[in-house]
């Protein structure tokens, strides 16, 4: 139980004083900066400390989110609970402290990284509030906004040496504040020895790069990564080049140079990189080469990891056209065609080894089943099997099984329906996972997994079968519902059909199976 004389807590950082508030029985300090403005002189530069201050700052309200467009999920009650944002600004190196004390209790430190691929959305979505997660399971949850899109993963001109780690600034961003994490975890009542990283969809592509990054090393200790489609690579080079190359098009220049971009307004170079898929990328000093390819990244050979998705992701995105669940046979064959880039024959024994293996299914469902094991289920064995291949330390995989009644039960298991389990959030999504007896038990499921694994490296715990960790040679996965269950290789049978295509990237268009 918290004080009543600590109603108005006050902390001090590295930084200064804070002063924060109780919510929910829960410590809660709102927009602490762990970086200073990335405006001006610093935009496309390397994250700066906060210039230390004197007295005590209020931290009771959320900091801005970073730079982007604004979309209808930032509004639509289906995605709002997770897709919200603060008023932009490039002035967002903020996060957010959620601690059941202040004491030296040493209590695991969850750090979410949001999702949004990497262009887009914030860590103060109604989803990420922290305080039930914190004060449930004893642990201390900390939210964060970084750059995204082209302000944090642009390619500049090479010649410009100051600009060198433009194309891989948010990724940086992350890193300045799990430094942040190390000196202060302690004041917040946490153990900066005992750090976990979590986060789903972009969040879990930024951690999979994370993993890779020599400066992060020794910051973090755990690694979750929930439904990452497109984290088994970085962009290419060539890639950078083109969207660099694209972006000076818009703006009518030869080339682009950092010192000249920095005087262009936020909003104008906003709605010029509003089609580009800027993202961390190989830049020869933060990433030499790609993360995932026959193994997994050394330097975190040493770190346990929890990967896994959800079982029916895409209807999240098939979601914006009833028709899209009510498809023929040939509506789908011309879908994956597209999508896959394959020819007909091709996806015919695709389609043929899906109905075998769902003889009941009907053609939308087949289509969710091939694109959600095309885009997650398989990269989130990859990444499993990449990571366990080293034999350092365990890996474990899992596939979110619960079903939302939304919808007339056509979304299932949909892009981000663990999250608010894990969060104990429910109430903020009702629009998304709905109600029922179930609400309860998968959120005592998820938070209890997620918060033993961040304890112990061991998501093993009361509500869940004996876990035994991931191996490529049988793929045991925790299938996690009400009643969960471990199982070897989930749908393996069917998505083996899958297994000479190349995987998923962000450079596949998510349209093209989306639309007619």
């Amino acid at each position: 139980m918290v004080p009543s004389s600590m109603t108005r807590p006050v902390v001090e950082t590295t930084d200064g004083k804070v002063r924060g508030a109780v919510e929910n029985g829960c410590y809660v300090f709102k927009g602490i900066r762990y970086g200073d403005s990335t405006a001006g002189a610093n935009r496309f530069m390397p994250p700066q400390p906060p210039k230390k201050w004197a007295g005590i700052r209020d931290a009771i309200s959320w900091g801005a989110s970073a730079p982007q467009l604004p979309r209808p999920e930032n509004y639509d009650p289906f995605y709002a609970w997770y897709s919200a944002i603060q008023p932009i600004s490039e002035d967002c190196l903020f996060l957010n402290v959620f601690t059941p004390g202040l004491n030296d209790a040493k209590r695991p430190v969850m750090v979410w990284v949001h999702g949004g691929g990497w262009r887009e959305l914030s860590g103060t979505a109604p989803g990420f509030n922290g305080t039930a997660l914190a004060r449930t399971e004893d642990v201390v949850v900390i939210t964060l906004n970084h750059r995204l899109n082209a302000f944090g993963h642009l390619l500049l001109d090479v010649s410009d040496e100051r600009f060198a780690d433009s194309g891989n600034a948010g990724l940086l961003d992350i890193v300045m504040a799990l430094t942040w994490v190390r000196e202060n975890a302690a004041v917040f009542g946490g153990d900066s020895n005992n750090v976990t990283l979590f986060g789903e969809s972009g969040g879990a592509s930024k951690i999979a790069a994370i993993l890779g990054m020599r400066a992060a090393k020794g910051l973090f200790h755990k690694a979750i990564m929930q439904s990452s489609g497109g984290g088994l690579r970085l962009a290419s080079g060539g890639e950078a080049a083109r969207e660099a190359a694209t972006l000076a098009k818009v703006l009518g220049r030869a080339k682009l140079s950092g010192a000249e971009l920095q005087n262009i307004p936020m909003e104008d170079l906003l709605a010029a990189t509003s089609g580009g898929t800027f993202r961390g990328m190989i830049d020869g000093r933060n990433f030499e080469s790609d993360l995932y390819g026959s193994e997994g990244p050394s330097v975190s050979i040493h770190v346990p990891a929890m990967v896994g998705c959800t079982n029916t992701e895409t209807t999240y995105h098939l979601r914006a056209d009833p028709m899209n669940f009510t498809l023929r046979h040939s509506d789908v064959r011309k879908r994956l065609i597209r999508f896959l880039d394959v020819e007909g024959a091709r996806i015919d024994t695709i389609i043929d080894a899906y109905r075998t293996f769902y003889p009941d299914y009907g053609p939308s469902d087949i289509l969710i089943m091939i694109t959600s094991d095309y885009m997650f289920k398989r990269t989130a064995f990859r990444l499993a099997a990449l990571q366990a291949a080293a034999a350092v330390a365990p890996v474990y995989a899992y596939i979110f099984g619960r079903e939302t009644p939304i919808d007339g039960g056509r979304m299932r298991s949909p892009h981000t329906s663990e999250v608010p389990f894990i969060f104990g959030t429910t109430s903020a999504a009702e629009a998304h996972i709905g109600r029922g007896s179930d609400i309860q038990p998968m959120t005592e499921c998820m938070m209890g997994t997620w918060a033993s694994f961040a304890r112990h490296g061991d998501p093993t715990n009361p509500t869940v079968p004996e876990w035994t960790p991931f191996k490529e040679s049988d793929r045991r996965t925790m299938v996690l519902n009400v009643e969960s269950e471990l199982v070897v290789d989930p749908g393996g049978s069917a998505r083996a059909a899958l297994d000479e295509l190349p995987y998923y990237g962000y450079s596949h268009s998510i349209g093209t199976f989306v639309n007619a």
